[in-house]
């Protein structure tokens, strides 16, 4: 986009690209009502987070992470199956991203292009690589394009882009803080001040950007921008629209429309506007970089965009709960190896860091009673199986549980990470035999790579899907490597051949009768060269499995007792409490 020409819309004349003000709620001075701001997570918006290595040639290219809330919009070519790359946009919500209303309508009308001819890719940096590491795609499932819209003079060029999915938020792909004007918290007028815009639209020489480049240019007042051109600007500058610019060949140019104009403020990077407009070249349909560029100023749009919060409109008890922003966040689940790695062939140390050890803190360190999960940085997944009566604690980044110090092979070569961090419990919740465990103290996430979160199945299909084969990772009960945290891959037991084989073994009746979809059924290992010859997994053990599109580990059980490889192990469903969850969870 922006090298030394940036690049503005696809349209032949006029390029609008509204602008959309970002919004920091601030605590208690937030007024609106819940249900418009419950998913704006205003504590972690705007910041980099991607390590930054090297320097830039030329000090326009940026560099991979710089711009994790900028994405790229495609759509699907008329007289074609496949998809090209369109337009620019913001994420600003879990669900949501800002982009211009003439990016998602046919040229010159209101006319909503489908929703199934567009196409999200987030954490982008090179649009020729279609391999990025860190690049995901996502479906638009909903488009809202402002009712005042005008394609003849770009009015209100803002809309909305809803995905199915929450999106996962990590070092390279973030939201945006919004630019809020009631919430007590004073944004510096920017007239006068230079804000950057990011894109990939045409670069020099009016050849198609590769690389994810960025400009910065300065926001004019109006009467400067209308004495310019009074003929263009007079039309197009209205009330919510600004300009800005050199007017010296750097700016936005064919193909940034819908990406933002940002501007940092206390170590946080704000969205003020999105690319609006520019006068073009002749009739050539190129955009005029020796005039400013208009900008829609959108901090007037704030009210709007909260009424169109996808959690007010989704009927999915999960993807529509106003805590499900608690879950999946960051890293959650990470997978290290490509999806098709045979898991055997993984290192267990530091593969599996959620992980956890639950005990009381009069017991042995190196002995584990209790295993569970890491949900996020506040809570913990676990059994019935301490007194939860008395003190609890939990251990977090442990992986031999008989050393301070953990060291592993990677890759052929040894590795160490720090120290494990050991916190009491605070509030517990159970329902059945499961239980939501609160910390006294956030977990360390992000700050240590062996202390990350595991993800929940939270989609209908991710909740519905059932799997031939489990991920099993936890403790053991005994043996000799009991201290060391084990993985093992468990086959799925059909739930009837499950509860024959309970019945078979004189086990209760009512055991057996609780048999239902909240259970999970897996075959226990049984190793005729260890002593005792039973993978005697300890409850609390996990069992997960990894989604091919998101490469992620995400829970599927959590296993409720130990039955010494007499009958299949029973694993409580996760996917059935997840209501109960996102009930009781706190932020």
């Amino acid at each position: 986009m922006l090298h030394e020409t940036t690049t503005l819309g696809r349209w032949a004349a006029v390029c609008l690209i509204l602008v959309l003000h970002s919004v920091r709620a601030n605590g208690a001075n937030v007024v609106l009502d819940e249900l418009q701001t419950k998913d704006f997570n205003d504590n972690e918006c705007g910041q980099r987070l991607a390590q930054r290595e090297g320097l830039v040639k030329g000090g326009y290219l940026t560099r991979p992470g710089d711009w994790p809330w900028h994405v790229a919009l495609y759509q699907r070519g008329i007289n074609s199956d496949g998809f090209e790359y369109a337009c620019g946009g913001s994420i600003v919500h879990r669900y949501l991203v800002l982009t211009a209303a003439h990016c998602v309508t046919f040229a010159a009308s209101r006319r909503k292009i489908p929703t199934e001819n567009l196409l999200l890719k987030l954490g982008r940096f090179n649009l020729s690589n279609e391999v990025e590491e860190h690049a995901e795609e996502f479906n638009v499932i909903e488009t809202v394009v402002h009712v005042g819209f005008r394609p003849t003079t770009f009015e209100n060029d803002i809309a909305i882009l809803r995905v199915e999915i929450p999106i996962i938020f990590n070092e390279y792909i973030q939201p945006v803080c919004l630019w809020k004007r009631d919430d007590g918290f004073v944004l510096p007028n920017v007239y006068g001040q230079s804000g950057t815009v990011v894109g990939w639209g045409l670069a020099d020489e009016n050849r198609a950007g590769a690389a994810l480049n960025e400009a910065r240019m300065p926001v004019v007042d109006s009467l400067t921008c209308l004495a310019s051109d009074r003929a263009f600007f007079g039309r197009l500058l209205y009330s919510k629209a600004y300009c800005a610019g050199y007017k010296n060949g750097t700016g936005v140019c064919n193909g940034d429309s819908g990406g933002g104009m940002f501007f940092q403020f206390q170590n946080r990077w704000y969205l003020k506007g999105v690319v609006s407009f520019s006068n073009t070249i002749d009739s050539s349909g190129l955009c005029n970089l020796k005039q400013y560029i208009g900008f829609t100023d959108a901090s007037q749009y704030i009210d709007w965009l909260y009424e169109n919060t996808p959690n007010s409109g989704i009927s999915d008890p999960i993807l529509g709960h106003p805590n499900i922003r608690l879950i999946n966040q960051g890293n959650c689940g990470r997978n290290e190896h490509i999806y098709e790695f045979e898991e055997k062939r993984k290192p267990i140390f530091k593969q599996y860091p959620w992980m956890v050890t639950v005990r009381h803190p009069f017991q042995d360190s190196e002995y584990v009673p209790c295993n569970g999960v890491l949900l996020n940085r506040n809570y913990i997944l676990t059994t019935t199986c301490v007194d939860w009566q008395d003190e609890v604690s939990v251990t977090l980044g442990d992986y031999d549980t008989g050393k301070t110090k953990d060291c592993g092979t990677i890759d052929g070569s040894e590795q160490c990470v720090s120290s494990v961090q050991t916190v009491s419990v605070g509030q517990v919740f159970r329902k059945d035999e499961l239980v939501l465990a609160r910390l006294t103290i956030p977990a360390v996430i992000g700050r240590r790579d062996h202390i990350e979160a595991i993800c929940l199945p939270v989609t209908p299909q991710q909740r519905d899907r059932l799997y031939n084969r489990y991920i099993m990772t936890g403790w053991k009960e005994s043996g000799s490597d009991s201290k060391i945290l084990q993985r093992a891959v468990l086959d799925a037991v059909d739930l009837n051949q499950c509860r024959a084989e309970l019945q078979s073994e004189g086990y209760h009746a009512e055991a057996s009768q609780k048999l239902d979809d909240s259970i999970i059924c897996a075959r226990n290992l049984n190793n005729a060269s260890r002593s005792p010859q039973c993978n005697d997994y300890q409850p609390g053990s996990a069992i997960q499995a990894i989604e091919k599109k998101s490469n992620r580990y995400l829970l599927y059980g959590l296993q409720t007792g130990i039955s010494y490889c007499t009958v299949p192990e029973r694993y409580i469903a996760i996917s059935k409490y997840l209501q109960w969850i996102l009930d009781n969870i706190r932020g």
